[in-house]
């Protein structure tokens, strides 16, 4: 495109008023000297001297008539656009030269220029004989008549492709650094994010991608061989190659295992000379493998495999061992997630009720799911307890906290409440009985802690319920033929937080068919935003809980919040259907 500039020369230069070429002063003497041998003899000794570190600069000079549009310049002016010297001297000769597209920006600047006066500097480009572009840069001064008006611009235009291809290439290079750093930090945060294998994967994949590679396997170092513990791109078959140590298959990567150190091939033919026995399968053209380690040492390698040829320059190979080494670490820390993970999840696990919850006169399902950040030992529970007189007790709490102090109060509210439950007292006798006991259970006020909870008592003879809640967001009631609504009930403070506190217990029939939703508020904030809103999404979800299958409708409300990439909370889920008939 039509580049304009102007620039200000010096007031002592002398200006170019006709197309003639300009002479240059010759250099003065030294006094004393004379002849053409001392000429020789400086000439020779300049010559030893300076040494230019640039070829010469291909110029012309031109005289144009702003009202004629007739041109006058040299020979070396015609050459360098490309027109022989016969060529008619007239600006729409030089015009012809410049690609059509770019003729509209490069007349308007040469308007432009000529309404200005003094000084100008204008780029642009021609059509070279060979193909391609010549890039031309053409400066001089605009002359005016005693009114002001532009009558001539005179000046010098010279070749300027070498200079221009060097700047171009430069802002490539300074682009696709800038464009390499920008993937590299995604990159990083995407790892930095990535907590399990998986999403690591996942997160390798789109940034090597962007790097170009289109396969990756990760092979850890055995005993007995190597294993390949992740890929993504690559064939069974391939795969198989990677770690077949009898063939000898895959030499870049037993070479960099080899020599702890990055080895790189740039095409098939670079493969084949370094490793004749090597036959170059799959679809990749090029590779890197790269050896990797973690905080216990070399562990394994990554291969990384280039769909086509690929020279691999100092930054790039620099870059691709960041990868690797990023890669390592975010493995060695999925290993230690997962494991605590695990842990944490079977210990919970084993503190909530053993198997599925049953109870006669109602068909429950029940569901717990951990968190997925950290390691997460949370507080949730539920259970159902089933006493003699055919009464059952719903229960569903929330420890408040992530710790592992926080699964070993909620392991003592749970059989606290349920011992408090088998000696026969009601809903609210056992939520106070149970808050007194929180109180003593929170002796540093620096790390007490409190509890809610929903307590439910039915009677699946009667078609009763009692309902009393410390804290805890209060239970749905779906009846059949009736949209879901929480149940209005007049809550107490969490446990813990007060020893005098009091738990009002609303009492209600209930019909048979009937379905009681409670769950903690993990469920109701992985929904993010605002609680009503989420409180409201929950109820759409219960519409058709009357007749619904109550294991396939838990997993439904669950499906969504399975889908949050990372929760901060766990989620206990208990929903009831009343099936006992109703004495009237």
């Amino acid at each position: 495109m039509t580049e304009v500039g102007f620039q200000s020369w010096p007031s002592g230069g002398k200006s170019i008023t006709d197309g003639t070429t300009p002479t240059l002063p010759s250099p003065a003497r030294p006094t004393g000297e004379t002849g053409t041998e001392d000429t020789g003899r400086d000439l020779q000794s300049s010559n030893s001297l300076f040494h230019p570190s640039a070829g010469p600069v291909q110029a012309g000079f031109f005289c144009w008539d702003v009202a004629t549009g007739e041109i006058n310049c040299d020979p070396s002016t015609f050459r360098l656009h490309g027109l022989p010297e016969g060529s008619p001297p007239h600006l729409d000769t030089f015009l012809s030269r410049i690609p059509e597209s770019d003729l509209p920006e490069f007349v308007g600047a040469l308007q432009s220029m000529a309404e200005a006066g003094g000084n100008y500097q204008i780029a642009y480009r021609i059509a070279a004989d060979g193909g391609g572009w010549r890039q031309l840069e053409a400066r001089g001064r605009v002359l005016a008549d005693a009114a002001g008006a532009p009558t001539r611009m005179v000046g010098v235009v010279m070749d300027t492709t070498a200079a221009y291809e060097r700047q171009e290439a430069e802002k490539r290079r300074l682009y696709e650094g800038a464009t390499r750093n920008r993937l590299m930090q995604q990159l990083t945060a995407a790892l930095a994010a990535a907590v399990t294998f998986r999403d690591i994967m996942a997160a390798t994949q789109v940034g090597l991608q962007e790097f170009g590679a289109s396969g990756l396997a990760v092979v850890a170092s055995q005993r007995d061989g190597l294993s390949v513990v992740a890929s993504y791109g690559c064939h069974d078959e391939e795969l198989a190659a990677v770690c077949d140590a009898d063939t000898g298959a895959c030499f870049p990567l037993q070479d960099a295992l080899a020599r702890q150190a990055p080895v790189f091939v740039a095409s098939v033919t670079d493969l084949a000379a370094a490793h004749p026995q090597q036959a170059a399968g799959g679809s990749c053209r090029a590779w890197a493998a790269i050896p990797m380690a973690d905080s216990r040492g070399l562990i394994g390698a990554c291969l990384m495999g280039f769909p086509s040829p690929r020279e691999f320059g100092p930054e790039e190979r620099a870059l691709l061992v960041a990868v690797a080494g990023l890669l390592a670490q975010s493995l060695e820390r999925a290993g230690m997630y997962e494991s605590q993970h695990a842990l944490a999840t079977e210990l919970q696990r084993g503190m909530l009720h053993p198997g599925p919850l049953s109870a006669p006169g109602l068909t429950i399902a029940a569901r717990y799911q951990a968190a997925t950040s950290g390691m997460r030992i949370g507080g949730d529970w539920y259970d159902a307890i089933c006493l003699p007189d055919g009464a059952v007790a719903l229960v569903i709490g929330d420890v408040q906290g992530h710790s592992v102090h926080a699964a070993s109060l909620m392991g003592k509210l749970r059989t606290v409440i349920h011992a408090y439950t088998c000696e026969g007292h009601g809903p609210a006798a056992v939520l106070a009985r149970t808050n007194r006991l929180m109180v003593e259970f929170n002796p540093d006020p620096d790390r007490a802690m409190f509890a809610t909870c929903c307590y439910l008592l039915i009677r699946p003879a009667e078609g009763t319920l009692e309902a009393c809640t410390a804290g805890h967001p209060a239970p749905a009631l779906i009846a059949p033929g009736e949209p879901p609504r929480l149940l209005d009930i007049a809550g107490g403070l969490p446990l813990g937080v007060d020893p005098h506190a009091q738990y009002p217990t609303e009492r209600m029939l209930i019909r048979p068919g009937s379905v009681l939703a409670v769950t903690t508020d993990g469920l109701l904030e992985a929904a993010g935003g605002d609680i009503g809103v989420a409180i409201e999404a929950f109820l759409a979800e219960l519409a058709g809980a009357a007749t619904a299958d109550l294991e396939v409708l838990a997993d439904e409300l669950l499906a969504g919040v399975q889908r949050a990439r990372r929760r901060s909370d766990d989620i206990a889920l208990l929903l009831a259907r009343l099936t006992g008939p109703t004495v009237r």
